[in-house]
Order: C-alpha cells, then structure tokens, then sequence
C-alpha cells in the first residue's frame, strides 16, 4: 500500500474516539456518514449461529475511492436555485434561447451605455412561460409597480409570453410562469393584464422586498440614442444592445411601432427601450432586420383605461397610414403635400373614415387643433377623447374627430369629421413571431400551421 495511506491510517487510529468511533475532521462528516452508510447497506442480515458465511467488508482501498468520488461530486454539484434559474441544456422540453449583448467592447460610447444600462437594469427581469412541462417563451419585461406592504409586483412585458402558438388572440390554455428578479430568484408569476391588439401584457408576481420601479415617458420619443434592456432567464444575467431610433417603417402591422437601430435576440423581447437618462421610451419587439418598439405614451394609455374602466377601448376610424417621412420617395413624389402629416395607404369601405369622405393618398395634419406628425400621438389622442364619451366602462356614443387633410389631388385643406366606433377583436393587428427552437431540434407539440397571406386586409384597418 502506498506511504501516504499507511500515515492517513496511522493518524486516524491515533485521532480521539467517542463510542469507539474516531471523530471526524473538519469537512469530513457528510462524507463518513455516506461511507458509513454505503458499508451498512453493504453488510448483510446478521447470521446465525454457526454460519460459515463471511461477513463482507469494504478494503481502505475501496473506501478511499469511494470518498473521493464523492468529494467530486458535492464539488460539481449545482445547488437548487441554479438549476431552477438554468435549468438543463440537454432538455429537449426547452427553448434554445440567444443572448445579445454589444456593449463590452471598451469603447467610450459603451462605457457611457454600460453606466446606463446598470442603473436601468435593476428594474429589469426575466420571463419563462411553461404548458405541460414544456417552455414555450422566453421574454423581457420591466418593474412598473412594486407595493412594498403588500410584496405584489407589477412587470410590464410582451402577450407574445403566454400567446398561444396556433391562435392570435388566444392565451395558452393552462400555462404558468416564471419570473427570474434581478437578484437572481425566481418567482412564479400570474396574467393581471393581456392586450393583443398592441401586445403587451402585466404580470404579477410576488417578492420579498421592493423593486425598483421603470420610469416611463409620457411623450412620443423619435429621435436620440436608446439601449434595448433584457434579462436571460437562463442565467438571470442582463443584456443590452446600444442604437438609436431611426426614422424607419417597421414591418409589422401595427403602424403604432417605431423602430431603433438596436440589434436583440427574441429573449429581449418585452424588454425596455430606454435613452440616455435611463428612462423607458417603449417596449421592444423582434424583427430580423430592425427592433421595432411600441411606444410608452401608448403604453401609458393602455394602463390608464385598465385601471378606470378593466378593458382598454379604442376609437376605430378604418384607415392605415404612416409618417410622410417614412414613405419611399416613389410614393413622396406623387403626393402634392410633403410637409408634417400621416399619409392614408388604406381606407376601409364602409368605415367612418370613408363616410366623412376620407380617400388614400390624403395627408392627416390636424386633429383636435394639433399638429400630426407620429402615429403614436395620433393614437394617444384618439385613446384620451374617449373620456369625454364614457358611461361607466361603456362608451355611450361614437367618438367625434375632427381632422384637417391635405387632398392628394391638389394639396388643397379641407375639414373632415368622423364618427368613430368602438374598435373590435376583429380588426386588431396581427402578431406573427418566430416559433420557438428547442434543444435536440424538437418540435412543441402545440400545432403550428402557417400564416397565409399576411397582405393588407380592408376589415382589419384601424
């Protein structure tokens, strides 16, 4: 037997006993009692009386090996917060998820970001949402109400987290989330609010203490420098994307989005856009090429009409239409106006905007004596004359808008009044993102047919 095991046996036989046993040092108590415990079951029933059978034991060899191996193991063993927070990469149940992150190259513009982005991080958290033991979303979202007497917390984040993946306005039948906090724990949470016409949603969860709450602007920001904030579930780590909004048409539906230059991963998904003072300016989607952003003067209202009436209610004119200074210069050139304004793409037939004589081609400048120029204010402005015709939670009659256009014809002004309705379940925007990728290229088993034709339709028009 080798040196060093005859002096580790010599000092253990010299060590002080209790009960006959020597003591054990320090570190080594859970070690012997598995080793105990692994020799007892080991040893077999008692024998009788004249038995020839012998008794087996365990070599000091075989003990030594024992320990060792299982000194590895208490070493590489994870703790449960760790493996709840990570979960396992080889689980063909979850989500391949992608981090992003560009502001760690050491540049003076990142360190400016990177100060930002640890301030705004603090009210930042991740979000996972599970059905039937399988992860279907990972998101962003940020604290907007933290009550510390009553541990409930408020995350503003996308519906994407819980929207059914063969439905567009469907919640996922029975699903449940999870919530990593920015300190790393992780909390179940509860849907207080879902809003699929501009996918955002509310989460709830409970904590042990206040967060820290995002402070959101009240004001349509289209211009200056902004971070895109997210958290990894995963891991629980903050990532951050620097950029600045351009004067850009998203591609999604929704005319309401903006777009910034910042380059995320669908795991930022919910998560806020906010500039140079911290702030949240909106809320980020995905797209391949750009991020598009919802903006929180939108927002704002959408939690305002939560709060007074439980829904959030909508004048419905039946147009699309988008900033003049988005427009491709093929379709600027033939307009006779080419000021501030929203240039009309589509009118629905039939719709309040038709009836008030409202054509493609003219240019919105003017509702309610102010200027037009983004159309989230114009959506803002149409949410807030709402007040002035409720009943209750009830509008209790069309909304009255008054509008000044620019004629595409001449350029000429004329004054137009329209009869807005209630906008319904039909007629809200479509979200289409990409299905979920999982470990081991499996599938979800929720049915995922394919979209269509996602070409402009007259019915589903603002």
């Amino acid at each position: 037997m080798p040196l060093d095991q005859d002096v580790e046996r010599e000092a253990r036989r010299k060590r002080p006993r209790v009960d006959g046993k020597p003591l054990a040092l320090d570190g080594e108590s859970v070690e012997r009692s598995q080793i105990e415990a692994t020799v007892a079951r080991a040893a077999p029933e008692e024998q009788s009386p004249g038995s020839s059978l012998p008794t087996p034991k365990l070599s000091e060899e075989m003990r030594d090996t024992f320990r060792r191996i299982m000194t590895r193991y208490a070493a590489n063993r994870p703790n449960d917060a760790t493996k709840v927070r990570r979960e396992s990469e080889d689980s063909c149940d979850l989500t391949r998820e992608t981090e992003f992150c560009d502001i760690d190259d050491g540049s003076s513009r990142s360190c400016k970001a990177r100060k930002v982005a640890l301030l705004a991080s603090r009210s930042v958290v991740g979000l996972s949402s599970f059905s039937d033991e399988k992860r279907i979303r990972v998101c962003s979202g940020c604290v907007i109400s933290s009550n510390g007497s009553t541990y409930t917390t408020k995350i503003l984040t996308s519906a994407t987290l819980v929207r059914i993946l063969n439905a567009n306005n469907s919640v996922i039948p029975d699903v449940k989330i999870k919530v990593c906090l920015p300190n790393g724990q992780i909390s179940d949470g509860s849907i207080s609010m879902v809003d699929f016409h501009f996918n955002i949603a509310i989460v709830e969860v409970k904590s042990d203490h206040k967060l820290p709450e995002a402070i959101l602007v009240s004001d349509v920001i289209k211009r200056g420098d902004v971070l895109a904030i997210g958290r990894l579930y995963d891991h629980g780590g903050v990532m951050c994307a620097q950029g600045e909004i351009r004067k850009q048409a998203s591609t999604f539906e929704c005319p309401e989005l903006l777009v910034s230059s910042c380059r995320t991963t669908m795991a930022g998904v919910g998560g806020p856009l906010v500039n140079s003072d911290g702030h949240v300016v909106g809320i980020n989607f995905y797209g391949e090429d750009h991020t598009p952003f919802l903006s929180t003067s939108v927002i704002l209202r959408c939690l305002k009409h939560w709060r007074k009436y439980g829904k959030i209610i909508r004048p419905w004119l039946g147009i699309l239409y988008k900033p003049l200074e988005m427009l491709p210069i093929r379709v600027l050139e033939r307009c006779a106006y080419v000021g501030k304004g929203l240039y009309i793409s589509n009118v629905a037939k039939g719709s309040p905007a038709d009836a008030a004589g409202v054509c493609v081609g003219d240019v919105l400048v003017e509702c309610a004596g102010k200027v037009l120029n983004t159309v989230p204010k114009f959506s803002a402005m149409l949410m807030d004359m709402c007040k002035e015709h409720m009943d209750g939670d009830t509008l209790r009659s069309n909304v009255s808008v008054e509008v000044v256009v620019r004629k595409q014809s001449d350029g000429s002004i004329e004054r137009k009044t329209m009869s807005a309705d209630v906008l319904s379940e039909f007629n809200y925007y479509r979200w289409v993102d990409p299905l979920p990728v999982y470990n081991e290229e499996t599938k979800p088993r929720l049915h995922t047919p394919g979209w269509g034709n996602q070409s402009f339709r007259g019915v589903r028009l603002l």
